[in-house]
């Protein structure tokens, strides 16, 4: 498979056949299908995510009972990876691609949730906001609150904020710094926080709330019953949800920050720069990527949140095989890559209309 490049696409922007203000034209494209659920592979896609975190739980119990101690971080990391498979599938319910029914969503959805720590509805909402906005400096709609994976403070913003909450600006530092943190905080700061939701929306942000509570505490429950050990509910469910952070921030990072990636006002905004050429395709391992239901194919997802994960990677291939094919930003995963960003690309310049590091300002 070709690696495209982050650049700007060539060829001639005026030709009639390619549509780069609206996503009408790359989702005509795709095949009708790929846009509706398939209940014998949203069947499928649950058998494979519960058998997998079955399968780790196996290995987290062996572990726990054999005290194999030094397999411990390992035993929470290699659950942490099977939540993430369970956190993709509620992530389809939340946008009701997943299943035809709603309803049937919205129950396995706050499931799906509980082993990250995630309230089902609080997310659905504000991650509604990601995409309506993507890669917008500044609130265009009415969103919950104006919500955008990892969208940096300008270097005015943030200096404003170093004024006057610097607590804050050290909070935000780390964040951008050390992506688990910042996205466990996101999950804290903002998804636990009903005033940010609009009124007739708490209702449902509540109950979100008391599925989570009550979820845990029946899972904490049945682990402290069976094991004997508060230190169990740490081992089974708290830790694997923290490792889950690991996998969350790596794919939300880099799926939308790149030192050439950009960012625009809402006088240079539209749908076809946001999803498409400001969206990035990281490529995990194969076996990796199947576990999470294709989330490294990322562009589908943006151009349509109707494409269910059990479908991304086909829509994906029907991009590229189309006029748009060059338009879509991919690159391997790569540790060095990854490592890079996290040290350098942590302001925004509307000058340089560019990332600054915070060691540059």
């Amino acid at each position: 498979m070709s690696i495209a490049t982050l650049q700007k696409p060539k060829g001639n922007e005026k030709n009639s056949e390619i549509d780069r203000e609206s996503l009408n034209g790359i989702r005509s494209v795709i095949s009708a299908r790929l846009f509706k659920p398939d209940s014998k592979l949203a069947f499928l896609s649950i058998l494979l995510g519960i058998s997998f975190h079955f399968f780790t739980l196996a290995v987290s119990y062996l572990v726990w009972k054999e005290n194999w101690m030094i397999l411990f971080p390992l035993a929470w990391f290699l659950m942490g990876t099977s939540v993430t498979s369970l956190f993709v599938l509620g992530h389809d319910c939340a946008h009701g691609s997943f299943l035809k029914s709603q309803n049937l969503n919205d129950v396995l959805g706050h499931f799906f949730f509980l082993f990250s720590g995630y309230p089902y509805f609080a997310w659905k909402f504000s991650h509604n906001a990601h995409h309506k906005d993507t890669n917008l400096l500044e609130s265009n709609s009415e969103n919950v609150y104006y919500d955008n994976a990892w969208i940096p403070l300008t270097v005015e913003q943030y200096r404003n904020l170093q004024s006057v909450h610097p607590f804050l600006a050290k909070l935000f530092v780390l964040g951008r710094t050390v992506p688990p943190i910042g996205s466990l905080m996101h999950n804290v700061l903002i998804h636990f926080f009903p005033r940010l939701y609009f009124s007739v929306q708490r209702k449902k942000v509540y109950f979100s709330y008391m599925v989570l509570l009550l979820g845990f505490i029946s899972f904490s429950a049945f682990i402290y019953l069976s094991m004997g050990s508060i230190f169990a509910i740490f081992h089974f469910l708290i830790f694997p949800a923290l490792f889950f952070q690991f996998w969350m921030s790596t794919y939300t990072y880099q799926h939308h920050t790149s030192e050439t990636m950009q960012f625009y006002s809402k006088s240079e905004w539209n749908p076809y720069k946001a999803q498409i050429l400001s969206t990035l395709n990281v490529l995990f391992p194969r076996v990796i990527s199947y576990l999470h239901f294709g989330i490294d194919v990322h562009t589908p997802h943006h151009l349509s949140t109707a494409i269910p994960c059990y479908h991304l990677r086909e829509a994906y291939q029907e991009i590229k095989e189309s006029q748009y094919g060059k338009d879509i930003l991919e690159e391997k995963f790569s540790w060095k890559v990854f490592s890079k960003r996290v040290q350098n690309c942590h302001l925004w310049s509307l000058d340089k209309k560019g990332y600054l590091a915070f060691k540059d300002i």
